[in-house]
């Protein structure tokens, strides 16, 4: 025969329904709507309240001021050598205490103008007024209201203290307490007559906290590896202050390069009006001692007497007096090294003409500087200094042996003229003694007069490179702030939003679907591998508990419908060795109280009556019995239990007949008075006895 079951589970493989799945959770769909809208206008309360900061970039090349970068190279591969610029020197001076502490107080960086508003305060650069502070130096932090009136100020600090400036300019203290003056701003977007009624907070800091402060918020980096370029950066809600901040940066760094070329120069200058002085009162004794001279030997001028002879030897007279010259200046340059300190800068370009010893003279002073550039940073205990010290004494006792050998040099070309000049003496026999005297005068002049102008002309020199000394930096770009805020943004905060808000509800209604065990669809079933038959779905109704009679077309009454109709072809249809025995009990069960047996049994009751059946709906919940709220029946009416466990009744006396519409009655026998021993009186005889008494009377008992 073909089998005739209802359908059940055939196939234990599960597969994924999207549709399903998702079905499941749009019926939460107020809670996902809901959780949205929150946590997006979360997402608008923090865009508008929290400060917006932007980044704003500046860019500065790194000049490399190498004498040597004019030189021809000396081999093919020096033509590919990169810049001599150590960057990260030049990054750790840009990010010196020294130099920041410079624009702090350029910019007035310790003294901070914070807006009061009414949900949120910002900061202003450029308020309709100005503070100063008396105090150079700010020992601690202070903070003072400043609400501006309608001709003055109302000025109160933390502890209390209250202040009222009649008029907007203060020019001095109008009170011995008062920290500090006020004026007005002309650089200021908002004037005071703008301001009235605005209210301001002033903090004044110490310079060594603000600097600080700018430190932490300066970052310095290299554009490209191989790029002289640097960038400077800077974070800040506040546009105006970090654009002025990043240039100041860059003026001041520019300002501390040029200054260190400026040293070299004033070095030179310095030297030269020291020699001045001692060459002035030299050249001062020897005209003196030509005067007395020429007074005490009655003596003209001899050079025409002898102008025809000395034409023969000039030549290696100015050789001679070259050579003296340059020995001269070389003791003069060999003493003032001596007596000058190893770290001190030395004179440049005196006169000497000796390349290698000018040469040494720049690098020694070029080593100077770094030192001295890189010690206010690093301090005099770094390896770096300790290493650049000994090699400045190194390279000090270089120049001086080479100053000695060139002195050398020097005397030996000066003997080989002087041998020359023997050769011509004989020239000169004829000249009176007293004219050698003279002219030996006349020589030391000439060179202190020839020493005394090239001294000048390296003093214009080095004054000439000291006004006009180039840049150290090129500026790429000036402070540029981008248009588009750092943080927050309002895409990246706009989504966050809408996925936390969309997000938290799939959560807690995907944990509640993972733990919930209760079945609440075919499905469960279905998903949950039950190899029982299912005879019918009854659809959820909050407020419809028992259904109407034969004119009933609602869909609760419908589903019950179905249910009797599959029950009916489950209890005869699917027993094939018992197709005529008669069922009549139908027990409707469950496993905890609330999961609908009374509703279940009173509307399958009432859907049998409808087809003209006898029917018996029985309350056998000893526990937690409900019919008699169903069907407005009084809970102390005799049921089940009294019957069972009482004295001997006639069961017609127990069971009621409640008339429904179209004149239908349906028997019920409800539970009773809740025995203390339930168990018992379901298994004991009597109540077997009873069914099958009830059977033999009606079609169906419930």
């Amino acid at each position: 025969m073909k089998n005739t079951t209802p359908y059940y589970l055939s196939n234990n493989d599960e597969v994924f329904n999207l549709k399903k799945e998702v079905g499941k959770y749009v019926k939460f769909w107020p809670w996902f709507f809901c959780s949205s809208i929150l946590f997006f206008s979360l997402g608008y309360l923090y865009l508008k309240y929290t400060p917006v900061t932007y980044k704003t970039i500046g860019k500065i090349k790194i000049l490399d001021d190498s004498s040597k970068a004019m030189e021809l190279p000396g081999d093919f591969t020096s033509l590919f050598e990169s810049s001599k610029v150590n960057l990260e020197n030049e990054i750790e001076v840009i990010k010196s205490h020294r130099l920041l502490e410079k624009v702090t107080k350029s910019l007035d960086l310790n003294v901070s103008y914070i807006e009061k508003g009414k949900i949120k305060d910002k900061e202003i650069w450029q308020p309709p007024f100005k503070v100063f502070d008396i105090d150079s130096v700010n020992k601690k932090t202070e903070r003072f209201i400043i609400e501006i009136l309608n001709s003055g100020y109302k000025i109160s600090d933390n502890i209390g203290k209250n202040w009222l400036i009649p008029q907007y300019e203060m020019h001095s203290k109008p009170f011995q307490d008062l920290p500090f003056t006020i004026e007005r701003n002309p650089n200021a977007k908002r004037n005071l007559e703008n301001a009235k009624g605005k209210i301001y907070e002033v903090t004044f800091r110490p310079v060594s906290k603000a600097t600080a402060e700018v430190s932490s918020s300066l970052s310095v980096s290299q554009v490209g590896k191989n790029s002289d370029i640097l960038q400077l950066s800077m974070i800040s809600p506040n546009n105006s202050k970090s654009e002025a901040i990043i240039n100041e940066v860059i003026k001041q760094f520019n300002l501390d390069g040029i200054l260190d070329r400026q040293l070299v120069s004033q070095r030179t200058i310095d030297f030269v009006d020291e020699r001045f002085v001692y060459l002035t009162k030299e050249l001062d004794s020897i005209e003196n001692s030509k005067k007395g001279f020429k007074q005490k030997n009655q003596l003209s001028d001899i050079r025409l007497d002898t102008e025809f002879n000395i034409a023969k030897k000039s030549n290696t007279e100015q050789e001679v007096l070259d050579l003296e010259t340059q020995l001269e200046m070389s003791k003069v340059l060999q003493k003032t090294i001596e007596q000058q300190e190893d770290f001190y800068l030395l004179p440049t370009n005196v006169g000497i003409e000796h390349k290698g010893i000018n040469s040494l003279i720049d690098e020694f002073n070029n080593d100077v500087s770094y030192k001295n550039r890189i010690g206010e940073v690093a301090g005099s205990e770094n390896p770096i200094i300790k290493n650049l010290k000994n090699k400045l004494i190194r390279k000090k006792i270089n120049i001086l042996n080479s100053i000695k050998t060139y002195q050398r040099q020097t005397r030996i070309s000066i003997q080989k003229a002087d041998k020359q000049k023997e050769k011509t003496s004989g020239f000169f026999s004829k000249i009176p003694q007293k004219a050698k005297v003279l002219r030996a005068i006349e020589r030391q002049q000439k060179i202190k007069e020839t020493l005394y102008i090239i001294l000048l002309e390296k003093r214009e020199e080095a004054a000439i490179n000291l006004a006009i000394t180039s840049p150290s930096i090129k500026i790429v770009d000036t402070a540029i702030t981008n248009s588009q805020p750092i943080s927050p943004r309002k895409s990246s905060t706009y989504f966050i939003a809408l996925s936390v808000g969309f997000g938290i509800p799939l959560v807690f209604t995907y944990i509640f679907f993972f733990v919930d065990s209760k079945i609440r669809s075919k499905d469960d079933l279905i998903n949950g591998h039950n190899l029982s038959p299912i005879i019918g779905e009854i659809p959820f109704s909050k407020n419809v508990s028992i259904v109407k009679g034969k004119t009933d077309r609602s869909i609760l009454s419908e589903s019950f419908k179905v249910l009797r109709t599959n029950l009916n072809h489950y209890l005869y249809k699917n027993d094939v060795q018992n197709l005529n025995t008669e069922k009549k009990v139908i027990f409707v069960t469950s496993t905890v109280k609330g999961e609908g047996k009374t509703f279940i049994s009173s509307n399958l009751a009432l859907s049998y009556l409808n087809l003209n059946k006898k029917v018996l709906l029985l309350g056998a919940d000893f526990r937690n019995p409900q019919i008699h709220n169903h069907f407005d029946i009084s809970r102390i009416e005799l049921g089940l239990s009294d019957y069972l466990d009482g004295p001997k009744r006639d069961i017609d006396d127990i069971i009621m007949k409640h008339k429904l519409e179209g004149n239908l009655f349906l028997d019920i026998l409800v539970t009773g008075k809740i025995p203390p021993n339930p168990d018992e009186l379901l298994a004991g005889n009597s109540f077997r006895e009873l069914v099958n008494s009830l059977k033999k009377k009606y079609d169906y008992i419930i």
